[in-house]
């Protein structure tokens, strides 16, 4: 799946989140924001916090007010490459143009079939062995193999797109918001860059059926390339990273629930038909991305509070998922909750254009996975925090395995 939101790096954050109470459980904390400080400036910095869903509703629909431009070359008013991440209208509305030609619904509901093959094989895999890491036998190969069959680089090496994927996410606060923040992932520019540059070279001098062929052939009215190479480049990055990384996040939010909660699982047993609410729950109660930044393109009031033209904004979603005054009990997991209008894949023009690739994989792999298994247990995680984004780099699982279910 594509994401079109900004995740949110904690290590740009500083201090706030590095005390490990807030890391294994931040929702107690965010309840209390709400309470108290719903909208929060932190310290001296020009950097401000809203937690209450209302507010993080209006300033993501507010694109007038609130700038999706947030990167430090953006701050200074000079020129960068386009990104469908971190940029406004009309560079944004281009872009997005762009990757949407990936998420047709002609286009998605022709990867079903494939989809549902790769699930089988991974889920009948997984399942062979006592425990395994989900992670790496599941959420993330199923997610990635899928982009790359669509990009037409399904013999590409999974460890350097992953290696790639996990650098590029970790290290974005950074690259965002610091002078030589690039250059902590220049080397891993440089490789992906290259490795796509090769492909791209090979599919124009012999198209093929896939979408980044579709892409490199597409001409514009006067029959020159529709697209440079940067967009190309661009079009790869966010979908082989950014996609990749929210859906494999997604998928292992669904298993930390049905370890947490086995009365749910119990339930999702007994009625599969579930499993589309049950995903919009888990992605309301634990989204794959915690929070997203915007900056002020103006001086804007937020529940009274004046925030200046020109400081950054972290938008919480999911405190904004937690809110009492949105969610009846917000804090419990209610499978069949309705309505649920959460924001785990944003809102407004940012909206995540790859939710529906990212429902779909989901929901596949949770109608294989579900009537096989009686029981999940998380053994251990590494660096486990659901501020993570994209979820933890290993999750090793045990499950108690339904003997009388055939593989579907």
């Amino acid at each position: 799946m594509t994401t079109d939101q900004q995740p949110a790096s904690t290590e740009f954050l500083g201090g706030f989140f590095d005390n490990p109470q807030i890391n294994e459980n931040p929702f107690p904390f965010f309840a209390g924001l709400r309470q108290t400080s719903p909208v929060m400036r932190m310290g001296e910095a020009n950097f401000w916090i809203v937690t209450k869903y209302d507010d993080v509703v209006r300033i993501l629909r507010d694109h007038e007010t609130f700038s999706s431009m947030v990167d430090a070359a953006s701050m200074r008013g000079e020129a960068r490459p386009p990104t469908i991440l971190f940029d406004d209208p009309p560079i944004h509305t281009r872009v997005r143009g762009i990757i949407s030609k990936a998420f047709t619904p002609r286009t998605l509901e022709a990867q079903r079939p494939e989809i549902e093959r790769l699930a089988r094989g991974l889920i009948d895999k997984m399942l062979a062995k006592d425990s395994a890491d989900y992670v790496a036998e599941l959420s993330y190969p199923l997610p990635v193999m899928v982009i790359a069959r669509m990009l037409g680089v399904e013999e590409g090496n999974m460890a350097d797109f992953k290696r790639w994927s996990d650098a590029i996410i970790q290290n974005i606060g950074t690259a965002l918001f610091q002078d030589d923040g690039l250059d902590a992932i220049a080397h891993i520019r440089e490789e992906f860059d290259a490795y796509f540059r090769m492909q791209i070279e090979r599919l124009r001098a012999e198209p093929r059926d896939n979408l980044l062929s579709a892409l490199i052939q597409a001409r514009g009215d006067d029959g020159t390339d529709k697209l440079s190479e940067e967009d190309l480049l661009m079009v790869c990055r966010v979908l082989l990273v950014a996609g990749n990384e929210t859906t494999t996040g997604l998928i292992v939010n669904c298993a930390r629930v049905l370890a947490e909660r086995p009365d749910v699982l119990a339930r999702l047993r007994e009625d599969i038909e579930l499993v589309p609410s049950f995903i919009e729950e888990t992605l309301r109660y634990y989204p794959p991305f915690f929070a997203t930044f915007r900056r002020t393109k103006r001086d804007a009031e937020v529940r009274g509070v004046t925030i200046p033209k020109d400081h950054r904004v972290l938008v919480l979603l999911a405190s904004a998922n937690r809110d009492e005054d949105q969610f009846p009990d917000a804090a419990e997991f209610v499978v069949d909750r309705e309505p649920n209008r959460h924001v785990g894949f944003g809102m407004g023009i940012h909206y995540c254009v790859g939710a529906p690739l990212a429902r779909m994989e989901t929901e596949i792999a949770m109608r294989l996975l579900i009537p096989r298994i009686t029981s999940l247990t998380i053994e251990r995680a590494e660096d486990d925090s659901v501020l993570r984004p994209g979820g933890p780099e290993s999750l090793h699982v045990r499950f108690q395995r339904d003997l009388a279910a055939a593989p579907a």
